[in-house]
């Protein structure tokens, strides 16, 4: 039996089911690469990135010519469809280059935390063997080392100046002005090839390599109800929000703010000067951002949008944020790298806390980790998707794809979460971060709730540490605000 229980979506035995609307329009693109051209093309001498740092602007045109040049440069290097190329690097004016580039000529990008340690570094390296690695100042020290101790042969090409690697503003004098004007993206066939890899954050064993398809990637860039004029965000490009956030910014004309790492009183000085209208936020930045409370020393009236992903944001810290900002639509949504992006999302009228109701094109279901029965309203148990433009799998780990999506092609997230009478999610912890003890599974996020309701702390993370006894006890590391001279939480936890 179907139930419509929205506008948005409906409910088919315990199955939520979100609208099917692929764009007509997007069927016209054969490939990412063709979908970025035609857009970079269309939108001409509007600017695209303003570097808030230095006040640079890049315009699309700029933007078509650099990626051009920078895809001149990897055909040069004997790059070719299928190859990979890697970016580890902050938020800056080229960052985005050579992913486009990539899409240009068919080849698959790769992004990596720029703070990575050299033991990630070298797991990355042999797991990916990019062909060519574009690093920052900050990562290009690791990189080279993590290369030398392999004794691998991938080229380093660095945003700035290194005397072992390439400098990226070398690469935009690659190609005569006829090459670039003779260059056209390359075509291909198969729109479900892989378009890019991202990494999953490791919560579970070592990080894995997730594979997103050009078909992915078109359809997730389709139409958004944000307005995405002005925005800024500070998510870097390891991350499937800085992807996708960058991507929906070209497609839909928009003008993006950068500034490299996020602080609280210079995201209010930004939206103030740039009249930002749309923010997205971690959701650690968002606890910073409000218990920071430099919101009150400025006017931040441009601001219609802020968004927050990346965890679970507490009614009370999503309701502290709706006082400060009443004119602001604040929406936090749920999502995942494997299911690029969203999969639930906040409309204005939902609760405080939730991650919304299910998005287009996408199903979910909550089962019972043990016996896989669906459950009804109100009952907590895994969140499963269900997707056509979730990842085709985990790039070189087919036993790590077959454990997550099932013979029926529902990706069981490893999230605990309940779906209320109206639909609406609320993710309460994962599977693996529970922390047992004497027998009981506790929740490290509850703990998280109660020391983060101390006025004093600004974040606060719990893990289980083993315990002879009792299995494991809860750990806690906390980040007082700076304004706080003493920090005194007694905690006790009492199990009966």
């Amino acid at each position: 039996m179907v139930n419509e229980v929205s506008k948005n979506f409906i409910v088919d035995n315990g199955v939520y089911k979100g609208k099917v609307t692929f764009e007509s329009h997007l069927d016209n693109y054969k490939s990412f690469g063709n979908l970025i051209w035609s857009s970079l093309k269309k939108h001409g001498d509007k600017v695209a990135y303003l570097d808030a740092h230095t006040e640079e602007t890049m315009t699309y045109v700029e933007l078509h010519d650099k990626a051009v040049r920078c895809a001149l440069f990897l055909l040069k290097q004997g790059v070719k469809p299928n190859d990979i190329i890697t970016l580890s690097t902050n938020n800056r004016l080229n960052s985005i280059v050579p992913c486009l580039s990539a899409a240009y000529i068919n080849t698959i990008f790769n992004t990596w935390d720029e703070n990575m340690d050299l033991q990630t570094t070298l797991y990355y390296l042999d797991l990916i063997m990019p062909k060519i690695i574009f690093c920052c100042e900050k990562s290009v020290h690791v990189v080279l080392s993590a290369i030398k101790e392999k004794n691998c042969n991938s080229m380093v090409v660095v945003f700035g100046k290194h005397i072992n690697a390439i400098s990226f503003s070398d690469i935009l004098r690659t190609g005569t002005d006829a090459e670039v004007a003779n260059f056209h993206y390359v075509e291909h066939d198969d729109i479900k090839k892989t378009a890019c890899i991202l990494h999953s954050s490791g919560t579970s064993g070592l990080p894995k390599a997730i594979e997103v398809s050009n078909y992915s990637m078109i359809i997730g860039c389709g139409k958004t109800s944000i307005n995405m004029s002005n925005s800024l965000w500070f998510s870097p490009l390891s991350w499937m929000s800085g992807i996708m956030m960058n991507m929906y910014a070209i497609v839909h004309n928009a003008k993006v703010i950068l500034y490299p790492e996020f602080d609280e009183d210079m995201t209010c000085r930004l939206i103030e000067k740039y009249e930002i209208r749309t923010l997205l936020l971690s959701t650690s930045m968002t606890n910073r951002f409000v218990k920071g409370n430099h919101i009150k020393n400025y006017s931040l009236l441009s601001l219609k949008n802020i968004l927050v992903t990346g965890a679970i944001l507490t009614p009370k810290m999503q309701q502290d944020l709706r006082n400060m900002l009443p004119h602001v639509g604040i929406c936090q949504g749920y999502g995942m790298t494997e299911i690029c992006f969203f999969a639930t999302f906040q409309l204005p009228n939902h609760k405080n806390g939730s991650s919304g109701t299910v998005v287009d094109n996408m199903q979910m279901k909550i089962v019972d980790p043990e016996s896989e029965k669906v459950l009804g309203p109100n009952q907590s148990g895994e969140i499963w998707l269900k997707s056509p433009i979730m990842m085709t799998g985990y790039y070189k780990n087919p036993e790590a794809t077959k454990s997550t999506i099932d013979n029926e092609g529902w990706l069981h997230s490893g999230d605990i979460g309940y779906i209320d009478e109206d639909g609406e999610l609320f993710v309460t912890d994962r599977i693996k971060e529970l922390i047992k003890y004497k027998g009981y599974q506790v929740s490290p996020t509850e703990i998280e709730n109660v020391l983060m309701s101390h006025p004093a702390v600004l974040e606060a993370t719990v893990i289980g540490i083993p315990h002879e006894l009792d299995n494991e006890h809860p750990l806690a590391f906390i980040i007082k605000k700076s304004d706080a001279r003493n920090l005194m939480v007694l905690f006790s936890v009492f199990f009966c």
